[in-house]
């Protein structure tokens, strides 16, 4: 009984732990989850993937931000609040060793990289590309590798497009692009990737929901 007691606490610690900016969480019928990933399980008795008890619509992805508060359902394939959105990654840049400007240590859901504005998520995308891991690769050879075909991406078309917009092909060296090409590349991945707006609240907003409007004020 004393373990179970342990571990209740220390669940309620991190559930009212004061937020900070880019702490990311869910909602789903007064729950807060502080976790990474949707708790199913523990809300809906099942560890399925992508089986939320038929309460998917129900979620919520919340972000913390010092001026704002951010609400999504990107865990529904048609649903409000892009994880591009949630997180002002415009590229859905993912946790490899560096962080490009993002707020350290903070992550989404698919270690999605969490940055203080959308301004600094976008530069994200140039600094990642200046890296050695793609400045000598081809435009072609750059998107296999940022959006593989096996996570259901078609990086022979991103490629075709991006090289199409910089007026060259898909052989030129990602190196050998200006600063000038780059904002071309930075804007053909934001498109590509995708962005669809969520909510966005104030910190006094009582719209949003009642436990998450307490925890923000935690």
């Amino acid at each position: 009984m004393r373990l179970c007691m342990v571990h209740i606490s220390r669940i309620q610690e991190l559930i009212i732990m004061a937020l900070e900016p880019g702490d990311a969480f869910w909602y789903w019928d007064g729950r807060i989850s502080r976790t990474k990933n949707i708790p199913q399980g523990e809300w809906f008795d099942t560890s399925a993937p992508q089986d939320y008890g038929g309460h998917g619509w129900e979620i919520s992805n919340f972000v913390y931000y010092p001026e704002e508060i951010l609400q999504g359902q990107p865990q529904m394939r048609t649903g409000s609040g892009s994880y591009s959105w949630l997180n002002n990654n415009p590229g859905n840049i993912t946790f490899g060793g560096a962080d490009f400007g993002a707020y350290p240590g903070k992550l989404n859901w698919h270690n999605f990289l969490i940055f203080p504005s959308w301004d600094a998520g976008r530069d994200a995308i140039c600094q990642l590309m200046r890296t050695p891991q793609y400045s000598g690769l081809s435009i072609l050879s750059a998107f296999q590798r940022y959006a593989p075909a096996s996570d259901g991406n078609d990086p022979v078309r991103y490629a075709n497009q991006v090289a199409s917009e910089l007026g060259t092909d898909v052989s030129t060296i990602v190196g050998d692009l200006s600063d000038d090409d780059m904002t071309v590349l930075e804007n053909a991945v934001t498109d590509l990737e995708g962005v669809v707006a969520g909510w966005s609240y104030t910190h006094d907003d009582t719209s949003m929901p009642q436990a998450v409007f307490d925890l923000v004020h935690t």
